[in-house]
């Protein structure tokens, strides 16, 4: 089990991320506090979305079809996400 108060107030964390909802694909790249990137995977898997870790290398080359959409929210989690061509 994880000790909540092993993480620093300030620690960075960086994490691909391959997403698979029942109507969409996407990859994210997420950036954050580790125990705020916890939080927003296990809200993702709660809502039925198959979640994958992946290289950086597979973000770069995985095929969108439209811009890479940025998500800023106040608990400094920053995630970008590119939608796979339909």
């Amino acid at each position: 089990m994880t000790d909540l108060n092993q993480y620093e107030e300030d620690a960075l964390h960086h994490l691909f991320l391959l997403v698979e909802a029942q109507d969409a694909t996407c990859m994210l790249n997420l950036a954050g506090h580790p125990l705020r990137i916890r939080e927003v995977v296990f809200q993702m898997v709660d809502n039925g979305c198959r979640v994958s870790k992946v290289e950086a290398d597979f973000y770069n080359m995985f095929l969108y079809d439209k811009e890479v959409t940025e998500i800023y929210d106040f608990l400094t989690t920053i995630i970008k996400v590119k939608f796979a061509k339909v």
